[in-house]
């Protein structure tokens, strides 16, 4: 997995014997941490999306319960306090630096796709205001 991160370009942290921290940029929210843990035959990457919503909960997790009908790798989920990630298990086998690449791709695209609507959903954000990435 080290040599497939580097092959891809990506600057890893280790984490332990099978696990890896990555900064993937993303327009809307920025970059974003991915944990990567390679287990015997499953890849499972983990990122934290948000903090749970303040308010439309049913709102929010509606709309992202409907993106999963359209994403193929990657899924909403909760943790037990309501922060929101997002999680992706792929087989090892048969994964290459490209897969790979497409997989973080096809992350950073769903997170761009996604932040501004679950935002605005879940938040009290005036009208109007401009949301993007922290500023550097």
């Amino acid at each position: 997995m080290a040599l497939f991160l580097e092959q891809v370009g990506l600057e890893a942290e280790r984490r332990g014997p099978r696990e890896w921290g990555v900064r993937i940029p993303t327009a809307m929210r920025g970059a974003i941490g991915v944990g990567i843990e390679a287990g015997e035959r499953t890849v499972t990457m983990r990122a934290f999306f948000l903090r749970g919503p303040d308010r439309g909960h049913e709102e929010v997790y509606r709309r992202l319960l409907r993106r999963h009908l359209d994403t193929r790798h990657w899924r909403f989920a909760l943790d037990d306090v309501g922060d929101l990630y997002l999680v992706a298990d792929v087989p090892l086998a048969g994964l290459d630096p490209d897969g790979l690449d497409g997989l973080l791709g096809a992350l950073s695209a769903l997170v761009d796709e996604t932040y501004e609507g679950v935002v605005r959903a879940g938040f009290d954000v005036p009208e109007g205001a401009l949301l993007g990435p922290p500023p550097p």
